[in-house]
């Protein structure tokens, strides 16, 4: 009876660690590149905005500001290309939503400050938010077509999952904070302090 030669698995690298290695393999598409590259993206953003809305219930200002400068980016760009490419009326709302927060934040005087003014703030910041998802789309379309030019809906629909399962994730260790980061740890970075943070014994304050 003569041994047949085991069979290799094609997603066993050959050599070395596809990771390490930067997906260069001839048999890989580049599009996985440009997978990891979207999901990390995205990820990251997600993470640290759900972290926030469980830490602090809130959305820290200069996250807006991000967004602000990524949404103006495109709608000022579409606006200097106008006759090259064309952007739906819907999608230059959801882009202009917030630099009409800036504006307004511009406007309101510090100290004139009313309830109606109060809550305008806050549905701009939510719609902000709210149209993030939409903007990061527009941008991976822009910075990594190779992810929506990948071969079947599998790594699409994974790629989704993996942000939604760590945003998820990013909103529970914001929430449950004081098991993973002590009060101390925000002092350090310089940021405030959750209001159920973990005080340890030696930060207690003496009786």
């Amino acid at each position: 009876m003569v041994d047949r030669p085991r069979r290799r698995w094609r997603w066993i690298p050959r050599s070395g660690d596809d990771l390490l290695t930067g997906l260069d393999r001839k048999d890989q598409s580049h599009g996985l590149r440009a997978f990891f590259a979207t999901t990390i993206t995205l990820s990251v953003v997600v993470f640290r905005i759900a972290f926030e809305l469980g830490a602090y219930h809130a959305v820290f200002y200069w996250r807006i500001m991000d967004i602000f400068v990524v949404s103006s980016v495109l709608l000022l760009g579409a606006a200097v290309v106008r006759s090259t490419i064309r952007v739906r009326p819907w999608m230059r709302v959801i882009l202009a939503i917030p630099i009409v927060w800036l504006i307004a934040r511009f406007v309101q005087p510090f100290g004139a400050d009313s309830n109606a003014e109060h809550v305008l703030d806050l549905v701009l910041i939510g719609l902000s938010v709210a149209g993030l998802p939409v903007t990061l789309i527009a941008v991976a379309r822009i910075v990594a077509p190779d992810y929506f030019t990948l071969p079947g809906r599998r790594l699409k629909i994974a790629a989704l999952a993996i942000v939604a399962v760590l945003g998820v994730t990013g909103f529970l260790v914001g929430q449950f904070n004081y098991r993973f980061t002590s009060c101390q740890d925000y002092v350090t970075a310089g940021d405030d302090q959750p209001g159920n943070c973990h005080k340890s014994p030696s930060s207690a304050p003496s009786k």
